[in-house]
């Protein structure tokens, strides 16, 4: 949600500047940059002597979308928001630090993967969670909330509705379910007069719900293109496909996931946004001969908020992780222990890409795309942008929970290039050092992939560009 609208773009994985850089531990490298493409919204020359600037294709709007992924509320993470004193949750200080991001964007999409309790009890698989927490994303700046995945039932029916009308109710938009069978399965929205439409699709079956069945793919092939071409009838200009898919704790998209992405971009889609894996994975062009099109893909968001930090996530042993959430059903053996306390961990760097507590789950992003309009009334992707988001769980864990017990916080730090993370934060040199490692397994993730999309869409661009002054030569 932009506050004040600006073309100044963030600019994202470039060095990080702090004094405490040269403080790194050994075995952090330090941030590095990915290359950001050049300002195509200017090209004035100094020269002693005058020369008429060149004529270049002018933008006259732009419009920055900024996705991220899964919202989890594990058991301490709702209980850290909890105020005795008043007997109300508040999880507002979570996203105090990322909210300047967020507002910045013109559009900005979340994946909500829980249920509003309908009837105030509260829990952590299946995910039943105070309307605070909705309250919080649209205060921190989300327009919308992807309600298609896998934990939207986890209340039942009755708090998949209380989830649709608390998104309502505190001004966001939601798209993958609806109240009434009859309601639409798509939303078209403008944004600075672009008009930009939202899909969002869940493996399994729930009601009234956007779901797909992995084992019958040609189905939801059918049904997703007639709203593709339905959504373009309406007059979307832009199409983004949320989609929750995929394997749980993978680093790398599966052969379904692959599929999927292919065939939506043979149907058109301009943007597919992947969550379910909680963890981060890579970003990627996709080509169509088919629909002529460019898609970009990020299979997976990873985690924005939870309670999964690498302490609390199983790894060489079940007893070794005994101070929170578990998760037995995707455990993963790791060649290395883990320990309680990351910093005994002498072994963390080496903990294979399958380990579920090498902290990938720690790792979440804000993804931009910014849309522009040009003079000549084109519409296209000028360039892709990635803010890391660091979840940090800060103070101890207990297994029970007194009713007096000290329980963490936790909070989604944006790790913005230029920023000085440690002072703006707060943090203490052991989780300056964790936000380093956060920050470097995200970039070694996309990288690659940004700096393709960004050079394949500045190449646009200059066509764009030429086409229109011939056109004025003519």
């Amino acid at each position: 949600m932009r506050k004040a609208i600006s073309l100044i773009l963030i600019f994202v994985f470039a060095v990080l500047v702090c004094a405490s850089c040269d403080n790194v531990p050994g075995g952090v490298s330090e941030p590095g940059g990915i290359s950001v493409p050049s300002d195509n919204y200017s090209d004035v020359s100094d020269t002693s002597e005058y020369v008429e600037p060149e004529r270049n294709l002018q933008t006259v709007s732009i419009a920055s979308i900024g996705s991220s992924g899964d919202i989890l509320i594990h058991n301490t993470v709702r209980k850290s928001a909890y105020d005795s004193a008043t007997g109300a949750f508040d999880f507002s200080y979570a996203f105090q630090y990322l909210a300047p991001y967020v507002e910045t964007l013109d559009y900005a999409v979340v994946n909500a993967e829980f249920s509003v309790s309908a009837n105030g009890t509260y829990s952590s698989l299946p995910f039943r969670v105070p309307s605070e927490v909705v309250k919080a994303l649209a205060e921190c700046g989300y327009d919308m909330g992807t309600t298609a995945n896998n934990h939207i039932a986890d209340g039942g029916t009755e708090g998949m509705k209380k989830t649709m009308n608390t998104l309502a109710q505190y001004g966001m938009d939601y798209t993958g379910t609806r109240l009434n069978a009859d309601d639409s399965r798509y939303l078209i929205k403008d944004i600075n007069g672009i008009k930009v439409g939202f899909l969002n699709y869940s493996y399994g079956a729930y009601w009234n719900t956007n779901c797909f069945n992995e084992n019958n793919l040609s189905a939801f092939y059918t049904e997703a293109k007639g709203f593709i071409d339905a959504m373009r009838e309406d007059g979307a200009e832009f199409i983004y496909l949320y989609i929750h898919w995929g394997q749980e704790y993978s680093l790398a998209p599966n052969a379904t996931q692959e599929a999927i992405a292919q065939k939506m971009c043979d149907y058109g889609v301009d943007v597919i946004i992947g969550g379910h894996p909680h963890k981060i994975q890579p970003v990627e062009l996709i080509h169509s001969d088919i629909s002529g099109k460019s898609t970009i893909c990020l299979y997976s968001c990873g985690n924005l908020f939870s309670g999964q930090q690498i302490e609390c996530m199983a790894g060489g042993t079940q007893a070794n992780s005994p101070n929170c959430f578990q998760d037995p059903w995707h455990f993963a053996g790791c060649d290395y222990p883990d320990v309680a306390d990351r910093t005994q961990d002498t072994h963390r760097l080496q903990h294979g890409t399958n380990c579920n507590d090498n902290g990938h789950t720690e790792d979440g992003v804000v993804f931009i795309t910014n849309l522009c309009r040009y003079e000549d009334g084109t519409a296209a992707i000028a360039s892709v942008e990635v803010v890391p988001v660091w979840c940090m769980g800060r103070g101890f864990v207990r297994a029970a929970y007194p009713t007096n017990s000290y329980f963490r916080e936790y909070y989604a730090l944006p790790l913005a290039d230029g920023a000085d993370w440690q002072a703006e934060y707060g943090l203490t040199d052991e989780e300056y050092t964790e936000a380093v490692y956060s920050y470097n397994r995200t970039e070694a993730l996309l990288k690659d992939g940004i700096n393709e999309i960004n050079t394949y869409f500045e190449e646009q661009y200059n066509n764009l560009n030429q086409q229109f002054k011939e056109g004025l030569e003519k």
